[in-house]
């Protein structure tokens, strides 16, 4: 059997990050609604699931490529994973985890690991023992499934398992390591990080400014694994963190809860304050979208 040739590296990212932000914007813009007949909310999210299917099963087998193995022949999302060297399973059950962990939406999602889910995916076996939950989808709409019950899918969580593909993808081709630094509740923070420079840029132009002292600052938490978003000033840096606090006990900084002085904090005033027009609007992390991918 003729095995697959792949594309050159950057072309294998670069089109599933494509394919994938246009069908996260497509289902941002037509989510499924729920519906009192399972079957036709199922008929709604069919387009979804199907090019989900299909994008999580080459995000798989690119990883696989990227690492030196030429993946089977399969739709079968959890071999596919079990070919994954170990670290990279690791990568991606993160993103599963932090996933289901902090999107609202997903916290009573009944598959607790990604390798439930992905087993879930691939349903049934045919009389073949071929694994058809991905056929059972893809014929949904005319044909009666040939496993029961038919696979549980979440679309969002297709879509960001498919997005750590894309980032190990990414990671491998570039020898940075940085696939794990882009879960969701480090694209979350990222977002509030905005707000952050704009808070500090204020404070640091303000009469106010280096009275304080040593300190360490509470800006946000606390989220998934415990973690916050803190500052701490020493000596005349600044250090920013998101983790868990250290134990007070050990720590010789005063801990200044600023939570509500960040909530609370407006770019236009602030800026205004120490006299500066903002010419174009700011980005406002809380206001955006917070499942947004990219």
């Amino acid at each position: 059997m003729k095995r697959a040739a792949y594309k050159e590296p950057v072309y294998l990212w670069a089109w599933l990050e494509t394919a994938l932000k246009h069908e996260w914007e497509k289902y941002a813009a037509t989510p499924v609604k729920p519906d009192m007949i399972p079957g036709h909310e199922a008929a709604q999210a069919w387009g979804f699931v199907v090019a989900g299917y299909s994008l999580l099963e080459q995000g798989l087998k690119a990883v696989l490529h990227m690492r030196g193995k030429q993946p089977e022949r399969t739709h079968a999302l959890s071999v596919l994973f079990a070919e994954l060297p170990h670290e990279d399973q690791d990568v991606l059950r993160a993103y599963y985890d932090e996933f289901r962990g902090t999107f609202l939406d997903m916290r009573s999602f009944p598959l607790h690991t990604l390798d439930d889910f992905l087993v879930n995916l691939d349903g049934a076996r045919n009389p073949r023992g071929q694994l058809i939950g991905s056929f059972d989808w893809r014929y949904f709409l005319t044909e009666e499934g040939s496993g029961a019950p038919m696979p549980l899918v979440s679309i969002n969580v297709m879509h960001e398992v498919t997005y750590g593909c894309v980032r190990l993808v990414m990671s491998i081709d570039k020898k940075d390591g940085k696939a794990r630094g882009s879960t969701y509740s480090w694209r979350l923070r990222w977002r509030r990080s905005r707000r952050y420079q704009d808070w500090l840029t204020v404070r640091m132009n303000s009469a106010e400014w280096g009275q304080e002292g040593n300190r360490l600052e509470i800006v946000w938490g606390p989220g998934y694994g415990d973690r916050y978003d803190y500052f701490v000033f020493e000596d005349g840096q600044i250090r920013s963190f998101f983790a868990p606090l250290p134990d007070a006990a050990e720590s010789e900084l005063p801990i200044i809860d600023k939570r509500r002085d960040v909530e609370l904090f407006d770019s236009e005033e602030g800026f205004r304050s120490i006299g500066v027009t903002i010419s174009q609007p700011r980005s406002n992390p809380d206001a955006e979208r917070a499942h947004m991918m990219f």
